[in-house]
């Protein structure tokens, strides 16, 4: 399975990277590649990411694309996705998903079409938008004693590394012994949401979103600097 630009790092991987990975591939013709490219069109700051159906269109067979109107069109309650991949593969899925849902309402299939097919100024500017959004959220966190935070290269995640906080004590007595109880703790008593890296099998790293206002994201990064501050 590939995630690129990732969730919930924001990175992205280059056509070199995948051209190593089709090299294997090559050797190994019963393995399948899954490419979520969900967040493809939301890449920052001339970054370039590559699909593997695009860099290696001879391991067509092997390669399932998947995207969506959710993240570029920001559709996410539309839940319209689609696929490309082989025929039988994509055949069996029609299968599968038709005894097992009710469909893609025509409304909703209309108005992905027409985020598809019309105009794709609104893409340009939520680009924009999220980049800068991330690169003022993540140097703000980054001013934080005990968090190091990266700048994203895609998607609308920051993933700090909040390390320098782990085994540090609330004022209200919680000792931080992970990631996971670090994000009980902001919640609690911050009031800022955030996911646990462990979540995503690497600790201690904590996902914060970017798709929200530049207001609401200067609040949450004020909030946890002063709920750091006071850490014993």
């Amino acid at each position: 399975m590939l995630n690129y630009p990732n969730n919930p790092t924001g990175a992205v991987c280059p056509a070199a990277h995948l051209q190593a990975i089709a090299t294997v591939l090559r050797r190994a013709p019963h393995v399948w590649v899954m490419a979520d490219d969900m967040y493809e069109h939301l890449i920052h700051d001339g970054s370039r990411n590559a699909t593997l159906a695009a860099v290696a269109p001879d391991l067509a067979p092997q390669v399932l694309t998947l995207s969506g109107v959710s993240k570029t069109y920001a559709m996410t309650g539309w839940r319209v996705g689609f696929a490309g991949g082989p025929a039988g593969l994509i055949a069996a899925m029609a299968k599968i998903q038709g005894q097992s849902t009710g469909g893609v309402s025509p409304i909703t299939q209309a108005a992905a079409t027409a985020a598809l097919d019309g105009p794709q100024d609104q893409v340009r500017l939520m680009q924009a938008t999220y980049a800068a959004r991330s690169a003022r959220a993540a140097a703000s966190l980054a001013a934080i004693p005990g968090i190091t935070c990266h700048r994203p290269q895609g998607a609308f995640y920051l993933y700090p590394c909040v390390a320098g906080l782990i085994g540090r004590t609330t004022p209200a007595g919680l000792n931080i012994d992970s990631d996971a109880t670090l994000c009980t703790a902001l919640l609690e008593e911050a009031g800022v949401a955030a996911v646990h890296g462990a979540a995503f099998g690497k600790s201690p790293y904590i996902r914060i979103s970017t798709a929200a206002s530049d207001a609401a994201l200067d609040a949450a990064c004020a909030r946890i600097a002063a709920f750091v501050d006071v850490l014993a």
